[in-house]
Order: structure tokens, then sequence, then C-alpha cells
């Protein structure tokens, strides 16, 4: 079925969906409920004082997010505003948007406001569309049973010795995101100044962020011969789609968009074939021999086969 697989999602974006499981693990609906009352009512609550002020705030319906304009005044209020420590998001010269999150307190939200000459009330009325969604959901007792680090700590141990990993026995295909990272590597990965980069903090913020990335493209360059490097992709499946789709523009730069045949082997990784379907090309499957090896006939034959209508061979 490799030629009708529809997604590529590999362990690197499955990561991000079981740290959002994690997190739901940890705080269950009730904590989860009450983050996002705090938060919508921070907003709210500079909504209703910005409101009150005579600043036009855009929109009737929101969450963590007020929209404002500001009639070019956009980037003097965002550079006051990063004086005090505190980013707002630039949309253009006469809007601005103020994000809150968790981690917002009553000091950010009476220094924003201050920023409008304006002050936040007490309490404001929700402005989130629609009833609240109520007590039913997050039902299952994992999200009831492990609200202290011991037993949170317990419970992600048990999960991970349910795992097939490289520490305990061989892994011929995937799994390589994580496994194969050194700790000497993960330790910087996590320092607040690596990790915590918000992707619309100013240019200014990423510049060491930048330089790393920047150096590396180029090291990277260097050795493979390719013109330009791009380390945006985030997973492996996600590189495979990047590449994919360069050799999809490629080829209708040069008036041949019909080259829309992949070759690939059987004993590939699944997501190589699901990749060039989201690509939008056609799948056909190269033979491989009891040890792995391709099939070099096969693959002569096919490639000769499909010869008008080839795009790339697909080996990893």
């Amino acid at each position: 079925r490799r030629d009708k697989a529809p997604s590529n999602i590999c362990t690197a974006q499955a990561l991000l969906a079981k740290m959002a499981t994690a997190y739901a693990f940890w705080h269950g609906p009730a904590g989860l409920q009450a983050i996002a009352e705090r938060i919508h009512g921070l907003a709210g609550r500079l909504a209703a004082g910005l409101t009150a002020s005579g600043v036009a705030v855009l929109g009737a319906s929101r969450f963590d997010t007020v929209m404002v304009e500001v009639r070019g005044k956009a980037k003097a209020i965002a550079a006051a505003a990063e004086k005090t420590g505190r980013l707002v998001r630039v949309i253009d010269a006469d809007h601005i948007g103020v994000a809150f999150d968790e981690t917002s307190t009553e000091s950010d939200l009476e220094a924003i406001a201050g920023l409008f000459s304006a002050k936040a009330p007490a309490a404001a009325d929700r402005t989130v569309p629609g009833k609240p969604r109520g007590k039913e959901f997050l039902t299952q007792p994992v999200f009831h049973e492990n609200h202290s680090e011991t037993d949170m700590m317990r419970f992600l141990r048990r999960l991970a010795d349910k795992d097939l990993a490289l520490d305990r026995a061989m892994i011929p295909l995937g799994s390589c995101t994580m496994k194969l990272n050194a700790a000497a590597e993960m330790m910087p990965v996590s320092w607040p100044s690596v990790a915590n980069l918000h992707p619309f903090a100013p240019a200014s913020h990423s510049a060491g962020y930048r330089a790393m990335a920047g150096e590396l493209e180029g090291w990277l360059s260097e050795i493979t011969g390719f013109d330009a490097v791009s380390l945006q992709p985030n997973a492996g499946s996600q590189g495979e789609y990047a590449g994919l789709l360069a050799i999809r523009a490629y080829h209708r730069s040069r008036g041949e968009g019909h080259r829309t045949v992949c070759l690939i082997p059987s004993s590939a990784h699944g997501t190589n074939p699901a990749s060039a379907a989201m690509a939008g090309m056609s799948v056909v499957v190269v033979r491989c021999s009891e040890d792995g090896n391709i099939d070099m006939d096969d693959m002569r034959a096919k490639a000769n086969e499909h010869s008008k209508n080839l795009a790339a061979l697909m080996f990893t």
C-alpha cells in the first residue's frame, strides 16, 4: 500500500502531539480550563480598558489576543514596550497585536495598558464565541491521576518502558530523530536563549540564533555541493517533502510539469511514498532483494518505462 500512503507524519512531528498530551496529563481538564480562563481574562480586561479609553480595538470575539488600531504609531508603541522587557506584534504601521499566555502576569497587563494611557478593569465580560465546553472532555482516568511530580515521573517512565529503543533493541527504520541525539546535544537545545525564541521576535533578538543557523547551512552547502540548504523542515519527513516540492518546481520551471513519477524502493521508510503523494507525485515501487538491496534491473526497467514522466528517484 506504499503507493497509497496518505500522510507523512513522523517521529519529530508526533513529538509535538505527545508534548501537548503530557501537558494535558499534568493539568487535567480543570487545570486546562483554569489556565484558559485566566489567559482570556487578561485579554478581555485589556480590550475593555483600551475601549474605555477611546482606543480602537478590532473584533468583538477573542481568546488570548487583542488587535489594536493605532494609526501610524505601531513601531513607536512596540519600541516602548520593548524597553520594559515586553514584546508586542507589529502587524503593520497602523495595527498591533497583543497576545497573553500562561506566563503573563498582572504586571504585564498593567504595563501594556499603560502604553496606550489606559487602565485595565478588575474584570471583563467573556468574549469567547459559543458556550463553555463543560466538564465532559478528557474523561479518561489518565487525565486525573498524575498531578504530582512523583506520579507524573513514574507514569512517563512506565510509558518509556513500553517503547522499543536503540538502547535495548535494533530498530531498522525510523525513530532516529530523538534516539540518536546525544545528551551533549540536547543540553544546549534546551537553553532558554535557544528554545524560547518566539517566532515573531524582532530580528535584533535572533542575531545569534540566525548566525548559528546560517553557519550550519553554509557548512552543509559546502559538504553537499548544493547551492543552498534550508533548516526550515523540523522532521525527516518534512525534509523529504520539501525536497520533492523543490524537484516539482524545477520541472515546472523547465516546462516539464508533467514529470510526476517518483521511483521508490519497497524497502523505503513509509514516509517516503507518503511525502511523494503529498507533493502530488505518482509513486512507482522498485523491487528489493531479500537482504534489502535495490533490484537494479527492476529500477532500470521502470525508469525506462516511465522515462517521459519520470521526476525523481527517492532512495534513502
